[in-house]
């Protein structure tokens, strides 16, 4: 069985130190290809945790029969994911925003700088993380806009909807985009683990793993045919809704739910009276790719996410 290799130890405040992992797993031909898996970067998405927690039992299991190498980064702010917070504690800054780090700088950024390294040279990288903690979201794979490659192998995720996006002002600083090709799988409900959503993550990711020759096919437990296949879309096929009042959200729609236009997505309502202040429409026909759940809005929150089509 694997042990635990830290990638770097973090040293504490009060003494210690507290280490970030990988497990390597090591099949019967070391020659072919290498995956890393990437889970934890930000504290409050469990179910990226989870995943890779799964993941590492089913390679535990079928190790010997793997055709390469597989990294398994089981969490990489420890520290974080241990109260369930977005930020590096101590420090209160968003590990995703300091890649590639720095060798000299203060702990979080000496771990952005240690992973992106030890990860370097994969041949594929995927970041498991979760939903936004404000939403609920439908399972989902990102890829970089004009990355065919990536897209492609991400259709066999097993998600409803691989996401080919433009990279946004902050992306240069996040980890995926150190990875050209990097894949990233989310969904579920912020800071929760959701019921089948970390079923259909693990099963997309075995797949793909499966796809590049890694993973036995006969090792899989499940049939392919099983899976989805995903809707493939672009940014300008999702569509932001946003409250013009604020007050408090309740949503009236489910992730993947089916919208046309004119349906109600919900309703802000005053707190202090119970009022209605705005019945929010949805714009187009589509469906739901994410819901917001944390129901304290402002003029100009987004409360929904529509894929048109």
């Amino acid at each position: 069985m694997p042990e635990f290799q830290p990638v770097i130890t973090i040293e504490m405040p009060s003494g210690g130190g507290v280490d970030v992992v990988r497990r390597r797993f090591v099949g019967r031909r070391a020659d072919g290809p290498r995956v890393a898996v990437v889970a934890g970067i930000r504290g409050d998405t469990p179910e990226g945790i989870r995943v890779a927690h799964e993941l590492g039992r089913f390679l535990c299991a079928h190790e010997a029969n793997l055709a390469g190498v597989v990294d398994v980064y089981p969490c990489a702010n420890p520290l974080a994911a241990h109260r369930g917070s977005r930020l590096w504690p101590f420090f209160d800054v968003d590990l995703n925003r300091l890649f590639p780090g720095s060798e000299e700088g203060h702990s979080p950024s000496r771990v952005a700088w240690a992973l992106s390294r030890d990860v370097d040279g994969a041949d594929q990288v995927v970041e498991l993380r979760g939903a936004h903690p404000a939403f609920s979201e439908a399972v989902q794979a990102h890829v970089r806009h004009r990355d065919p490659q990536a897209a492609e192998l991400a259709m066999g995720a097993n998600v409803a909807v691989v996401w080919a996006r433009h990279p946004g002002p902050a992306a240069r600083s996040t980890f995926a985009y150190q990875h050209p090709g990097t894949i990233v799988l989310e969904g579920g409900t912020g800071n929760r683990v959701t019921p089948g959503v970390g079923r259909d993550l693990l099963d997309g990711l075995l797949h793909m793993m499966s796809i590049l020759g890694v993973v036995a096919e006969d090792d899989l437990p499940f049939h392919w045919a099983t899976l989805r296949r995903p809707l493939a879309v672009t940014d300008d096929d999702v569509v932001r809704v946003r409250a013009s009042r604020g007050g408090l959200f309740l949503p009236e729609g489910t992730p993947w739910q089916s919208v046309a236009v004119g349906d109600v997505l919900g309703t802000v309502v005053n707190p202090a009276t119970g009022s209605s202040c705005e019945t929010v429409t949805s714009p187009v026909a589509g469906r739901l790719l994410a819901v917001r759940e944390q129901p304290v809005v402002f003029p100009g929150s987004m409360v929904v996410r529509v894929v048109v089509g």
